[in-house]
């Protein structure tokens, strides 16, 4: 197969928080949390909240990119309190091992690898394996994995037939959405 160039490796790790200005030495686990921060190591944010009630919220850094994210996942068990990001456009839904994207700076990887020379140099199957396995396959399993592939490109006859009920200028997502919907009938 073709050779690709690997964006750098990394991990998951906690990270120190920007310098923000000091809490009120009174407040409520304002002290344990700077010595718990001494002691182990742990980077946290500290949210005020009213009434004088602290929370403590881990820093993560992704495997990729220079992003600092907080950890809120306690936040509503702990607090009482939920965030409102309207837009979803400053939330992180998830961890992924397999996609990156810095949309600001261009970047887009899939398992390390640049998509776009993915595109350029690699085959589709090459690319799934890459997905589903998480490295790039060598010849051989590149031919084992085509061959598996192609024992299941046969499309049962009753996923054919969905599709002549579709109008021509029916949305292709709608389309889409209905027949993965339908697989689960025929393949259950």
């Amino acid at each position: 197969g073709p050779s690709f160039r690997k964006a750098p490796e990394g991990r998951a790790e906690v990270v120190p928080p920007p310098k923000q200005p000091e809490i009120p030495e009174g407040a409520p686990a304002t002290a344990e949390a700077r010595k718990r921060v001494d002691d182990e190591g742990d980077k946290v944010a500290v949210l005020a909240l009213p009434g004088g009630k602290m929370h403590e919220i881990k820093i993560l850094r992704p495997q990729y990119g220079d992003d600092l994210f907080l950890d809120i996942r306690d936040l509503n068990a702990k607090t009482g309190y939920f965030t409102f990001d309207p837009g979803f456009t400053c939330t992180a839904s998830c961890a992924s091992s397999i996609t990156f994207i810095d949309g600001p700076k261009g970047v887009c990887l899939y398992r390390g690898y640049p998509v776009a020379e993915l595109c350029e140099r690699g085959e589709a199957l090459e690319v799934a394996y890459l997905l589903l396995v998480g490295t790039l396959p060598n010849d051989e399993e590149l031919d084992v994995f085509k061959k598996e592939v192609s024992r299941h490109m046969i499309v049962h006859t009753k996923i054919q037939a969905m599709y002549k009920n579709f109008t021509l200028n029916a949305h292709p997502m709608a389309i889409m959405v209905s027949v993965v919907g339908g697989l689960s009938c025929v393949f259950s």
